[in-house]
């Protein structure tokens, strides 16, 4: 079995680097936002910068400790379940951008570059006119959610965004089967499956055209296929959930788009639990990628609520980082 204490060791060394809640909540209420995150010491930015040079610097950062923890054993399995996350967000944003005609640079806007789909490839497929053309470019690239999306595109002149969305779940959920560590990955991977399908079930139950016992994704834990065609089926699928105890649903009214958010913040519940009762596995380094994730998502939306306007109680509750 994979040996994960040296990666999760530096991971904790790490983590001082990120913001903390606390330290965003404030960021929300500066009148000088830009400034007050030059000065944080936790980006490289300029204190003149706009919105667009936030994303840039963040998506350095993210290849700061990206290349870093890639030094240690152990640190193999969790970027890869990671970069599987980032590939999924970055072609459903591509994909719609494409379907939407929207311009390239809102296209790309934000999109973190992996592996699989570097930012020469982001760059290439934010210009493709159309769907099509975006699905042709990332067959030809090699990405292994091409031919899956091929399909697709083959078998319809005008694809339905979420067949494509859809596809993207099952394509993420094939390459998290593939990653092996230890429980407390395992568990995660589980979890992350878990979220997929829950949020597939809630936006199938408005898209009665598609059969929903085929895009049911195997290798979750807590959300069955019973369940998951329950909600799909469901014409009131939010209150489904809750006749089902589910915890995402737990509180206040949420609505569909919301819910990825809840799961991020759930994920991050369960795993800072996790590295305390196991503090030599994966927990450590799979809480710091993760935290990495929401802090990306949260800077970024206060760099362009601060641009907007945005009331800055409104921000705060948008906030992943728990």
């Amino acid at each position: 079995m994979t040996d994960f204490s040296a990666v999760s060791a530096r991971a904790r060394g790490l983590k001082g680097h990120l913001f903390s809640k606390r330290e965003l909540e404030t960021l929300a209420d500066a009148e000088g936002l830009v400034r007050a995150l030059a000065h944080s010491g936790k980006l490289t930015i300029a204190e003149n910068a706009n919105a667009t040079e936030v994303e840039s610097s963040l998506r350095q950062t993210v290849k700061q400790f990206r290349t870093t923890l890639s030094r240690w054993d152990g640190a193999a399995a969790i970027l890869e379940v990671f970069d599987g996350r980032a590939d999924r967000l970055s072609l459903r944003t591509l994909l719609r951008g494409a379907l939407q005609s929207a311009p390239a640079e809102s296209r790309v806007a934000g999109l973190l570059p992996t592996p699989t789909l570097p930012a020469r490839l982001i760059s290439e497929l934010g210009n493709q006119p159309t769907v099509r053309d975006v699905v042709s470019h990332l067959v030809v690239s090699g990405h292994p959610d091409g031919p899956r999306l091929a399909t697709i595109t083959a078998e319809h002149a005008h694809p339905d965004l979420l067949q494509l969305e859809l596809a993207l779940v099952q394509g993420l959920g094939a390459r998290l089967r593939r990653v092996r560590g230890d429980s407390v990955l395992r568990e995660f991977v589980m979890e992350t499956i878990d979220a997929c399908n829950l949020v597939s079930a809630v936006q199938l139950s408005a898209a009665r055209e598609l059969e929903a016992g085929d895009c049911f994704v195997q290798g979750g834990a807590s959300f069955s296929r019973e369940h998951f065609m329950e909600v799909a089926k469901s014409r009131t699928p939010l209150d489904t959930l809750r006749t089902l105890h589910h915890p995402l649903l737990e509180g206040t009214t949420v609505d569909a788009r919301d819910l990825e958010r809840r799961a991020e913040r759930l994920q991050l519940t369960h795993l800072a639990a996790r590295t305390r009762e196991q503090p030599s596995s994966s927990g450590p380094a799979l809480l710091f990628m993760l935290r990495l994730e929401a802090m990306v998502h949260d800077v970024r939306a206060l760099a362009w609520s601060h641009l907007l306007g945005t009331p800055a109680e409104l921000v705060r509750s948008t906030l992943v980082t728990p």
